[in-house]
């Protein structure tokens, strides 16, 4: 992966890892009592933190070099969608308590998904020693 777009992965991962921190954290003092609204924040901060981590991970192995870039970008792709859809999506509805409309919610679900499949296929694409 080049230089450029691991730098693109990395401050994208920052910036979603600290809003998912936050809004983690004002679900739960600042959303009162509404429990789903809470849970929609939760949710998203859940699945926010795991895949800001996996695209972390990804661009570090894009690093190494030893692996399909291709893969590794389409990966990377597919959860950064899935966090602006499936993250972002749940986030609009625990805050501004609205839906968006449309599949958003549920296609940046099926990106998380589609990126770990990427990822298994990354992975045997890997070269060199190994245990």
């Amino acid at each position: 992966m080049g230089t450029r777009l691991s730098k693109l992965w990395i401050s994208f991962a920052g910036l979603w890892g600290a809003a998912a921190v936050a809004i983690g954290a004002y679900s739960t003092h600042g959303l009162g009592d509404d429990e789903i609204r809470v849970l929609w924040a939760q949710t998203g901060s859940a699945y926010g933190l795991v895949h800001v981590l996996a695209l972390l991970v990804l661009t570090a192995l894009g690093q190494l070099g030893k692996g399909s870039q291709k893969l590794g970008v389409l990966a990377c792709s597919c959860f950064a969608l899935g966090l602006v859809l499936f993250t972002g999506g749940l986030f609009v509805k625990a805050l501004a308590d609205i839906s968006l409309g449309g599949p958003f919610i549920p296609v940046g679900g099926s990106l998380y998904i589609l990126g770990w499949l990427v990822t298994a296929v990354y992975g045997f694409t890997f070269k060199g020693k190994g245990f």
